[in-house]
């Protein structure tokens, strides 16, 4: 072996084990997690920002913490299942300090935020080690879109387990009440934080937080704010602004409160130009939702999901999430008049559409024959830039989904327009960052056409399916948008992630778990051989 090889080899597994022997032990091994029902409904920590800034330490460490009354092991931020809830304004700064505690190679995305793809930015190709603290940072633009996003680590290869592991949490864009009418800007708020938890089967004290613990066709418990079933109330003919967010690792949702309609005012934290009144809110992973919600008559009402058709997981059936009490009012209201259009920047997207790609997503195996997430044909690469996109310009993207299963696609920086589902023209309401290819029916796949806008921001991001088991095998690639008569370049760090994948392919070094890659899949045949590269589509 090489000495520089066997040097690194030496260093890294000296590294591993020492974070082994500090990892903390599973002080309530045994215990089952036993969630208490019906507490009332709390929000997680608020931070808000000020004087144009906000300012927040993100602690990632596994640790034992209280979810719904009850202990469990996990890897939160900061000891809560969900992390804090940032509070920002168009212009603002956020700095994070993330502080990795954990034994795992870890980074941040802010989800569905238009902000820099670049150095401390919004950056998914960085890499924070273990035992290290980390900073970044990002502007939002003076004319950002307002309305929910999310936080969560996005680390390829290990995005879903650490997800699981709690890893996550919601931001608010403020000012999407200035865009109602008068009598409804001082409406009470709700977050609505929808995700699950899955124990690890061999140790029912721990969430399941690897792939050999999590099991899509296992029993999983479905909490709001990290609670089990809680209570909440608001008063006949009361509206109230509900930020409702799925920000589960793989589990669609179609919700429903009974007896009521929702609003919807924004999607995916963008408002919509047309309002629409739903019954029920089908949100794949990912998805948010921001919408009014009047009180009806008095009586207790039930927030649940509906049975959802979710192929390759446990069917999905009907479950309960929160009792919403609808109290009698002080006095009688009439009915708020809610709009039916909003005066939104964010309307169509207008222009020449210069691209026209397509993007076809199926499942396959790898040169091992273990299981792999492709998009046409390919897993995730870290070492290649897939398409290449001219700042400014228009591009219509067709969307084929060749396998069995639903994939609801999302893309980093920038919002989209869905034109067509399967054919038919399809009348968007709004922007949106995640939408759901239909899955194939009778050997025909399903398609969806997005058009967008790369506007504002040049550098290297991802699209991927948000079923993030499904991302961390491979079904993930990188756009590099440019200014025109730029050249594509290759991925930040292409060239570490390269070298990382040739230590991982070297006969007799080191086996992929001790690897800072820390891939689930992956064909290492060929690594060896990779070097940076730019192949567009």
């Amino acid at each position: 072996m090489p000495r520089i090889l066997a040097g690194a080899l030496a260093a890294l597994i000296a590294t591993v084990l020492a974070i082994a022997a500090a990892a903390p032990a599973h002080a309530d091994q045994g215990t089952i997690w036993a969630p208490v029902a019906g507490l009332p409904l709390t929000s997680p920590l608020q931070v808000h920002a000020q004087h144009g800034v906000l300012k927040v330490t993100l602690d990632a460490s596994l640790e034992t913490i209280t979810v719904s009354g009850s202990k469990v092991r996990a890897q939160p931020f900061n000891g809560s299942l969900i992390g804090p809830t940032l509070h920002v304004r168009p212009g603002d700064t956020i700095e994070v300090t993330f502080r990795n505690a954990t034994p795992q190679n870890t980074n941040i995305h802010f989800h569905g935020m238009h902000v820099s793809p670049k150095g401390e930015g919004d950056n998914v190709f960085r890499t924070f080690r273990p035992g290290t603290t980390v900073h970044s940072k990002i502007t939002l633009p003076k004319d950002h879109s307002t309305g929910s996003y999310w936080y969560h680590a996005h680390y390829h290869g290990l995005t879903d387990p650490q997800l699981s592991g709690g890893m996550s949490g919601l931001i608010i864009v403020e000012g999407i009440k200035k865009l109602l009418p008068r009598k409804l800007r001082d409406v009470a708020e709700k977050q609505v934080i929808i995700r699950d938890l899955q124990t690890n089967p061999d140790d029912p004290s721990s969430t399941a937080m690897s792939f050999n613990e999590m099991d899509s066709q296992g029993p999983t418990t479905r909490l709001v704010n990290g609670l089990l079933m809680p209570r909440t109330a608001l008063r006949s003919g009361e509206t109230q602004l509900w930020h409702v967010a799925n920000i589960s690792s793989d589990l669609f949702y179609d919700v429903q409160l009974e007896g009521h309609r929702f609003s919807v005012i924004a999607q995916d934290g963008t408002p919509v130009w047309k309002v629409q009144r739903q019954g029920h809110l089908v949100m794949p992973p990912g998805r948010r939702f921001d919408v009014l919600v009047t009180g009806g008559a008095p009586g207790n009402y039930q927030l649940r999901t509906l049975a959802y058709p979710q192929e390759g997981f446990e069917s999905l059936p009907q479950v309960d999430l929160m009792q919403v009490d609808v109290l009698p009012a002080d006095q009688p209201e009439p009915a708020p008049v809610i709009p039916r259009r909003l005066k939104t920047g964010a309307g169509p997207i207008e222009g020449h559409a210069v691209k026209h790609r397509t993007f076809k997503f199926r499942f396959g195996t790898n040169a091992q024959g273990g299981f792999a997430a492709l998009i046409n044909g390919e897993q995730f690469d870290p070492t290649k830039t897939n398409v290449r996109a001219v700042l400014g310009t228009v591009e219509e993207w067709k969307l084929v989904n060749d396998s069995t299963e639903d994939h609801p696609f999302h893309i980093h920086v920038n919002d989209f327009q869905v034109m067509s589902v399967n054919g038919k023209p399809y009348h968007a309401v709004g922007l949106q960052d995640v939408v759901s290819i239909p899955h194939k029916v009778h050997g025909k796949a399903g398609v969806v056409v997005i058009r967008m806008r790369f506007e504002d921001f040049t550098g290297h991001f991802v699209f991927h399916c948000h079923i993030l088991g499904h991302e961390d095998a491979g079904m993930m690639m990188t756009v590099d948008v440019v200014k025109p008569g730029q050249r594509a370049t290759p991925p930040p760090g292409a060239a570490e992630h390269a070298a990382h994948q040739r230590l991982e392919a070297t006969p007799g070094a080191a086996p992929s778990w001790l690897c800072p890659l820390l891939r689930k899949t992956g064909d290492l045949s060929t690594a060896a051989t990779r070097t940076p590269a730019v192949e567009t589509v």
